[in-house]
């Protein structure tokens, strides 16, 4: 059985699949308004399970994308269909349903409400096809499809919004009309992402920063593997653990006599009170912690290392993270922690962890792109031996690091 690499699609490739697809939907529509927005998906080396408790999280933005091709319509109404899923989702702006378990269009809906609350009503809408280049799961793909209707609602409306304004936007979409109980992550690295650079967000300043590669460096790239598994975040453990968090902060807090918010976060507690209180706390609520707080440290010192080249050392820590999220956060299924623990027992690999909520879908590994074909061997033996159910599932991507967002005019 050959090795399940990704065959890459050029830009040019994948816009004729566009065009193909809108005009089998819309035929002999004018081509004058069209456009394509396209949203690069992300990968958090370190920092995640932490942007919901105001902890400080990493991202790169990465060379595969959603892309949406769209055309301006004089009316108020919004029509897409996906290349990924069957159906349509059409509606006028002044009948938004509510949120629909299970269904692709719920972010589209989502995106419409949350841009009409902050910046009214909206003269144009537009009907389009929409595409997401890889499979679902741990990569933002819902915040990246949330930005590509938000900036083509923007561009066919005249609209701009700064980078802090559509952040926001996509939390009112996910914490709101989704809800979904998840912090700034995602969406800060896509907005901010530059190519071949690490982005850090502090979650509770709401800072942005980008620290780019060391030209000490040695070769590098992003590997991600699916598991053959997807998932929606808020059909798994994703809100409990959120809760739990939480719940760890307001015990830390209640000990040491400090005011309670409605729901306090884990950097309101601080590193102080964890050492000090972090035993009395239940052993589940202080696994959560104790992933925040070394997550936290991991980061800083992460940082650090980033700028300094010393990537198989950052590596380390992208691993030891990933323990932590199995071990403190219980992150995980079979299929997620073994591809964690092959990937970080390959040669080759600089660190491994879980995408996103990490419950299932990718693993992501930093590696040396000399060794690709070893490393792509290794898993493709190891992971089918461990999951021969998933064998014809899973896939092997290769990416490098990306720019942001991009809104562009097409003849």
């Amino acid at each position: 059985m050959s090795i399940p690499v990704e065959k890459v699609s050029s830009f040019e490739e994948r816009l004729s699949m566009l065009r193909g697809r809108f005009a089998d939907a819309w035929p002999g529509s004018d081509s004058a308004d069209r456009f394509l927005v396209t949203v690069p998906l992300r990968v958090c080396p370190l920092g995640a399970h932490s942007d919901h408790q105001g902890g400080i999280v990493t991202g790169l933005t990465i060379d595969r994308t959603v892309q949406l091709l769209g055309e301006r319509v004089s009316s108020a109404t919004v029509s897409v269909r996906s290349a990924n899923f069957d159906g349509e989702c059409s509606f006028s702006f002044d009948n938004i349903a509510p949120k629909v378990s299970g269904e692709w269009g719920n972010y589209l809906r989502g995106a419409v409400k949350a841009l009409v609350a902050s910046k009214g009503e909206l003269a144009h809408g537009f009907r389009g096809v929409l595409h997401g280049a890889m499979p679902i799961g741990g990569l933002s793909s819902s915040a990246a499809v949330t930005i590509a209707y938000l900036k083509a609602l923007e561009y066919v409306n005249g609209i701009e919004s700064s980078n802090l304004e559509t952040i926001m936007l996509v939390r009112a979409v996910e914490n709101g009309y989704l809800g979904l109980h998840n912090g700034i992550l995602d969406q800060s690295v896509i907005v901010s992402g530059k190519l071949d650079a690490l982005t850090v967000i502090d979650c509770s300043s709401h800072t942005i920063s980008s620290l780019p590669r060391s030209q000490s460096a040695p070769p590098w790239e992003i590997m991600v593997v699916y598991s053959g598994l997807s998932r929606q975040l808020t059909s798994t453990p994703f809100n409990q653990r959120v809760a739990e968090c939480h719940e760890a902060a307001r015990e830390l807090l209640s000990f040491a006599g400090k005011p309670v918010t409605e729901k306090p976060l884990l950097a309101d507690a601080g590193d102080a009170l964890f050492e000090t209180y972090g035993a009395r706390l239940p052993d589940h609520l202080r696994r959560r912690a104790a992933h925040f707080f070394t997550e936290r440290a991991r980061v800083r010192k992460g940082m650090e290392l980033w700028s300094q080249g010393e990537m198989e050392s950052f590596g380390m820590l992208v691993t030891a993270s990933g323990e932590s999220s199995i071990v403190n956060y219980e992150a995980g299924s079979p299929a997620l922690i073994s591809l964690y623990e092959i990937l970080a027992g390959t040669p080759g690999v600089y660190g491994s962890r879980f995408c996103g909520g990490g419950f299932q879908g990718c693993c992501l590994a930093l590696v040396d792109p000399r060794r690709r074909d070893e490393i792509s061997a290794a898993v493709h033996e190891a992971y089918g031996k461990r999951h021969p159910e998933l064998q014809n599932e899973y896939s092997i991507h290769f990416c490098r690091s990306s720019d942001s967002v991009s809104v562009e005019e097409l003849p």
